[in-house]
């Protein structure tokens, strides 16, 4: 079973105008610009909320189980998706207001949610006042003299870095001082011995996990001590009676003015805090899996109550991390979809799919595999038309071409009405706009034809399709699923119906 609902209100958040609102405009735009030299980034985020509580009811009530929830957002000339890029979903943290704002308005509109405010500007309710971002203050660094410690072949060199594990150090030969061209025997707590050929320096900035790096002149050998901002690496070095300890880089803060939304990552534990989907090189819609948020509004209570999806590419609050998309100084081009204004049929919706199939033939027979080769699918009692809020179950009967004509005691049939079913399980419709060829309701494991003693249905919930539109159904039918006769056959028998208001 497959249902809709449409948004209630989105918007598009624009950090080059820190208080336009766009809540009315008819596009949603996630885009970046920037000026030559990339010193100067602005980026758009979007943000959609649908309504949750027909869903949250049905599924109390049993009549929507074990769902899984997509967010569909149609292409409306995406332009220069030129690299391989992914476009998230979050949860927005904090309530908003949709506003009436377009982009194009003169002067600005301000009356609803910006990428500073999140209601508008004359309450001024920011998405957060400030936020700190943590920089490293610098690197800890020191020099260990070596002349006069190094002096015979029982001397050792260790290094500790902060989970405790130990490196050794030993020269390779009674005597030798200099770091710079020594033969170093190397190894680390619990290996085997084994024989370097580099010097000292050398070997200390190979082993990756210890987050130092080292130069030698001579018998000095000057060490840097982590990098800046990484709280607290601590490194020992020490032979015989000398040590000298080492902290990793120390860290501080900035406070910066905030903007651009608030939003939820990560994951509770059991369900996912983010959604994705992946892009290469060309623009197409989106059906992004969102089961993992919408999990949340659902069953977390108030920990993390529906204020809608953020969509956005990867990024910090503010658009402060130059190492993310958003930040960063590569174009990635424009995404733009159609939002709930738009006065075309491809309005933003979140798709509920779940699978309501039930199985019981009662005294009726199967269609055999030569049946299936040669089949005839028609619809049994299909109207032309059904009001927008129905909730109907479409038969859909399938019999072999030509039937054979059987006599009994009780009199002739020409086996033209006789109801069988179709392969359990493998019998699947799909839904389609008739006039664009849109695929509303695909093939898959949330439109698995039933049956029961009269033969095969489906149930549709009209409500989630749009009014004064045709729509036409198809159907799959696989015979001998998973073996070497596997068959896959496609029908469109042109059946098709109006949805009215």
């Amino acid at each position: 079973m497959h249902y809709f609902e449409y948004a209630t209100k989105d918007t598009t958040l624009y950090e080059v105008s820190k208080s336009m609102n766009t809540g009315l405009d008819e596009i949603l735009e996630i885009r970046k610009d920037m000026n030559d030299d990339g010193s100067v980034i602005n980026v758009t985020r979007a943000l959609i909320k649908f309504d949750m509580t027909y869903i949250s009811e049905s599924i109390v009530d049993g009549l929507i189980s074990n769902p899984k929830y997509y967010l569909n957002l149609y292409d409306a000339n995406s332009t220069g998706l030129n690299v391989s890029q992914k476009l998230y979903a979050y949860p927005v943290s904090q309530s908003w207001d949709m506003g009436s704002g377009k982009a194009q308005s003169n002067p600005i509109i301000e009356d609803g949610s910006s990428w500073k405010y999140k209601d508008n500007k004359t309450s001024a309710t920011p998405w957060y006042s400030t936020y700190n971002s943590v920089l490293g203050l610098g690197k800890s660094s020191g020099s260990f003299t070596l002349s006069g410690i190094l002096g015979g072949g029982e001397d050792v060199f260790t290094l500790t870095n902060s989970s405790g594990t130990k490196y050794y150090f030993a020269p390779s030969a009674t005597g030798e001082t200099d770091t710079s061209d020594a033969n170093y025997y190397y190894f680390a707590t619990g290996s085997s011995l084994t024989v370097s050929t580099q010097n000292l320096s050398n070997e200390i900035n190979s082993i990756t996990d210890v987050g130092v790096s080292a130069s030698s002149a001579a018998a000095v050998l000057s060490v840097t001590a982590s990098d800046a901002g990484t709280g607290g690496n601590s490194i020992t070095f020490a032979s015989g009676s000398t040590t000298l300890t080492l902290a990793g880089g120390t860290d501080t803060t900035q406070t910066l003015s905030g903007g651009g939304g608030t939003w939820y990552s990560g994951s509770t534990g059991q369900y996912s805090l983010e959604a994705s989907q992946s892009f290469t090189h060309e623009p197409k819609d989106v059906r992004m899996d969102v089961t993992g948020i919408v999990n949340n509004w659902i069953y977390s209570g108030s920990s993390y109550a529906n204020e809608g999806f953020m969509l956005k590419r990867s990024g910090s609050m503010g658009n402060s991390d130059s190492n993310v998309e958003e930040g960063n100084t590569t174009q990635y081009g424009n995404f733009i979809f159609f939002g709930r204004e738009t006065n075309t049929i491809y309005q933003p919706k979140l798709e509920v799919v779940w699978d309501d199939s039930k199985w019981n033939t009662g005294s009726l027979s199967a269609l055999s595999s030569d049946n299936l080769e040669d089949m005839v699918l028609y619809m049994r009692g299909l109207r032309p038309e059904y009001k927008e809020k129905s909730k109907v179950k479409f038969r859909v009967i399938g019999r072999e071409r030509y039937p054979e004509k059987t006599y009994s005691t009780s009199g002739y049939s020409t086996g033209y009405t006789t109801a069988k079913y179709l392969p359990s399980g493998s019998t699947y419709y799909q839904i389609k706009d008739a006039y664009t060829e849109e695929i509303i309701v695909p093939f898959g494991s949330g439109s698995i034809v039933s049956c029961d003693s009269t033969g095969n249905y489906f149930n549709v919930w009209l409500n989630g399709l749009q009014a004064e539109r045709f729509y036409r159904v198809e159907y799959k039918v696989v015979s001998g699923s998973g073996t070497a006769d596997e068959t896959v056959e496609f029908y469109d028998e042109k059946h098709s119906f109006k949805v009215v208001r």
